[in-house]
């Protein structure tokens, strides 16, 4: 069973409990005209009707799956978040993948231009609730986990533990019931905010819903940077930016160490070897500097030479076309196996989630439907067998496109702020 918390519209409406179907209906009353209202003030990537009809898709599935009370909970704290001047970044992990978490502000990453599957976020197959990472500016997360504790209860809010019994700030569970009914309890002696004893996936067993918010030093940094430059921290809203001035792919590339933690280490490396002109070789940045290492070489030799780049099979050449013929990321996977062999973007998930685990009774199945969904969309057995053993290759070192285009923008940022500071 699973423990689901119901919204509560505001500090007043904490005694009323909403009912499944009052929470559906406001979310699509709300997301409809947010959305409606964003296709406005954005360019959009496709025509209106597209955005529309994936939002009615999505909120299907959220209702039908029981979930419109998290999307509602972590929409309003993100905004409460922002609406108080405490930074939030633009995404993280697959969160950026639903069109209503856009409609909402929980993210600034539009998916119908990245062209991110909603099923990557929440996947019907899987039976397992979608899940939020949220970061939150580091100096002022606190106050954000303390307005769900007012807004929900402290007999309901609760911060989770590690493997070791340590209390993890950013892991929370809300429950629609007293916590002390469901899991043990403990007092920590250095906070007095309610905490459990279970960590993450005992929490899970025990039918808890996990609300994650992330402490984010980086956002903190962007903030008293745009403090100390006299702007807002919401002048200009990271979904109305360009991201497209040359000015600052340049003061990226020509900086040292940006000072943000997030983007150090292996990222640096991999920014001066790609040397990004464009926010597509940005998110590939991101996504390579995590664990794509031999992928490197290839992209910089890619790249240089974008007009004659190989991408295996004509069938595949635009969904490989931004990362010059090669497969980086997770999403590319899940949209191969959708063109070519017919999957949904659903089956696509569990395709690229077999190869990741290198599950070789999954991968077999997998190899089977491809090779045959393949030959019905015209490719020969050859070809069908040549593709999916680049698939199963790429997917098991392929990264999430979400989390890369999200936090390049966290890296745009901060080469608009080198390129400010220049003059």
């Amino acid at each position: 069973m699973i423990y689901m918390p119901n919204y509560h519209r505001s500090i007043a409406d904490c005694s009323h409990d909403w009912h499944r179907d009052e929470e559906a209906r406001f979310l699509g009353e709300w997301s409809r005209e947010v959305l409606s209202r964003l296709l406005k003030r954005i360019e959009p990537a496709a025509p209106d009707a597209v955005y529309h009809e994936r939002l009615e898709d999505e909120l299907r599935l959220i209702e039908a799956h029981g979930h419109c009370g998290y999307f509602l909970i972590v929409a309003d704290y993100v905004g409460w978040a922002k609406d108080s001047g405490i930074g939030v970044g633009p995404g993280r992990g697959a969160g950026p993948c639903t069109l209503v978490g856009f409609a909402l502000g929980i993210t600034t990453v539009d998916p119908v231009r990245y062209g991110l599957p909603f099923e990557r976020f929440f996947n019907p197959l899987r039976g397992v609730a979608p899940d939020f990472d949220v970061d939150f500016c580091a100096a002022r997360r606190d106050e954000v986990r303390h307005y769900i504790l007012h807004r929900y209860g402290r007999d309901r809010v609760a911060q989770i533990s590690s493997d070791d019994g340590v209390p993890l700030m950013s892991r929370l569970v809300i429950s629609n019931c007293s916590l002390e009914q469901l899991v043990p309890m403990e007092h920590v002696a250095d906070t007095a905010f309610p905490t459990t004893s279970v960590n993450m996936a005992q929490a899970a067993a025990a039918g808890l819903v996990r609300f994650n918010v992330i402490n984010q030093q980086g956002i903190t940094l962007l903030q008293q940077a745009q403090v100390r430059r006299g702007v807002s921290a919401d002048a200009v809203p990271m979904e109305d930016v360009a991201l497209d001035d040359s000015r600052v792919y340049q003061a990226l590339c020509s900086a040292g160490s940006s000072g943000i933690e997030m983007l150090e280490h292996d990222y640096q490396f991999t920014l001066q070897a790609v040397q990004p002109d464009r926010f597509s070789d940005l998110c590939a940045v991101i996504a390579l500097s995590y664990r794509q290492h031999a992928s490197i070489a290839p992209f910089v030799a890619r790249k240089a030479q974008r007009a004659s780049c190989d991408a295996h099979h004509p069938s595949i050449t635009h969904i490989t076309a931004e990362t010059y013929g090669l497969i980086l990321y997770q999403e590319q996977v899940m949209h191969i196996a959708n063109h070519v062999a017919g999957f949904t973007f659903a089956q696509g998930d569990l395709l690229r989630r077999a190869c990741r685990s290198e599950n070789r009774n999954a991968i077999d199945h997998y190899q089977c439907e491809f090779i045959s969904g393949a030959q019905c969309n015209g490719l020969s057995t050859i070809e069908a067998t040549a593709l999916f053993k680049r698939i199963k290759k790429a997917g098991k070192e392929s990264f999430n496109k979400s989390h890369a285009v999200a936090y390049a923008k966290l890296a745009y940022q901060v080469g608009m702020q080198i390129s400010d500071n220049r003059g």
